[in-house]
């Protein structure tokens, strides 16, 4: 039961990325910079309230009409911003990057990566490991609590080819892969 409700929730945090990257789709800065990306995304912490995130982004979250307490904050001048999902006590419990499309991540990788290796990453697979197999870092561009496993951490982590086309992978809260998905 606790592995269906895990995959439920990843399953969510997947809506919210993609809902992030199409509500932005082409409005996109060809000038951005790591700092330009992760500018909202960074300063947004688990359990920060509302009130303390529109105050540290210094602007008024947009609410999500398909995901209840969730709100989106978008830099207008870059296009970059987070979605950030509010449990119901108002503290923050979920962050995703919001960005205008795949390929304005792309700068951030000198890597190219394949559905090959996407293959080759297993369920249980640490993060150094994938990092070994594609060859750099990822970005992290989503970061979630568990509440049903004591508030512990699940994270989405992308590799970003300039076609835009991505290997995505959800890291559990032990720390090891869940699975990894190629995006074409």
């Amino acid at each position: 039961m606790q592995k269906l409700k895990i995959f439920s929730l990843i399953a969510m945090i997947g809506l919210m990325v993609s809902f992030s990257a199409a509500c932005n789709a082409g409005s996109g800065s060809s000038n951005a910079t790591r700092e330009t990306v992760f500018e909202y995304y960074n300063k947004v912490q688990m359990n920060q309230t509302k009130a303390q995130v529109d105050a540290e982004l210094g602007v008024a979250g947009k609410a999500i009409a398909q995901l209840a307490n969730s709100f989106s904050y978008t830099n207008e001048q870059t296009g970059f911003g987070v979605s950030v999902l509010y449990s119901d006590a108002g503290t923050v419990t979920s962050k995703t990057l919001f960005y205008p499309d795949h390929k304005d991540l792309a700068f951030l990788f000198s890597k190219k990566v394949t559905q090959a290796q996407a293959d080759k990453i297993t369920k249980g697979m640490t993060y150094d490991q994938i990092k070994t197999l594609l060859g750099e870092d990822g970005i992290e561009s989503s970061r979630t609590q568990i509440a049903f496993n004591g508030n512990k951490e699940s994270t989405i982590n992308l590799w970003v080819n300039k076609d835009g086309s991505l290997i995505q992978v959800v890291m559990l809260t032990d720390g090891t892969s869940s699975d990894a998905t190629f995006f074409d």
